[in-house]
């Protein structure tokens, strides 16, 4: 009778603690939920055509320079990955075709409303800086009349606007990382990325010390 009485508490005991095991695993998955359900997703740019072929510039940000052994990415002291975009006056133009002058390039959309903020300031380094400074801009604009109207509105001239498609547009804009709008990089006369951020903290005297 005594064997049968400890053998009930035994399996009792086994009983209790399994329940507490289940019930633990229970309070952590329903606190792990709670916390991913309340975790606020960031959202790029939209891109349409989502499914289109890989972009090949974007292998480049994780290449070697031969010549002058810096890394091609788009962080501060590496060199700017290059790339190709038409322009809305329909001009074939690299990145690369500024070398010897210092770039800012300027990611924008005529809807966007902290672009129009900053664009007078760029525009007015690009005017009061050049030859030595040229302001390059790449609009994720739908369309290119969206862009080019809002710049012959405003009497701004400076800036070289490329644009191509949005498609092309929103590639280059992933090869430098992607994200919010504006951003800007500020690349020195051999190439390299000097500055990196949102144009309104950029002052004209990081920019003379460049030249």
């Amino acid at each position: 009778m005594q064997k049968q009485t400890n053998r009930q508490q035994k399996l009792l005991t086994y009983a209790l603690l399994l329940i507490g095991i289940l019930g633990i695993g229970f309070l952590i998955y329903v606190v792990v939920d709670r916390v991913l359900l309340s975790t606020p997703a960031v959202s790029p740019l939209p891109n349409p055509e989502a499914a289109a072929a890989p972009n090949p510039i974007a292998s480049e940000t994780e290449a070697i320079d031969d010549m002058a052994g810096v890394t091609i990415g788009i962080r501060v002291g590496q060199r700017a990955p290059d790339f190709r975009l038409r322009s809305l006056d329909n001009e074939n133009v690299a990145l690369s075709d500024f070398l010897g002058r210092v770039v800012i390039l300027d990611f924008w959309a005529s809807w966007c409303s902290p672009c129009k903020s900053t664009m007078p300031g760029l525009e007015n380094l690009a005017r009061e800086l050049a030859p030595d400074v040229v302001l390059v801009g790449v609009s994720l604009d739908r369309s290119a009349v969206n862009a080019s109207s809002y710049l012959a509105s405003n009497n701004y001239d400076a800036m070289i606007a490329l644009y191509e498609s949005y498609t092309s547009a929103y590639e280059v804009f992933k090869t430098y990382g992607g994200g919010g709008i504006p951003k800007t990089y500020v690349i020195d006369r051999t190439g390299i990325i000097r500055y990196t951020g949102h144009p309104a903290s950029l002052s004209r005297q990081a920019i003379e010390r460049l030249i």
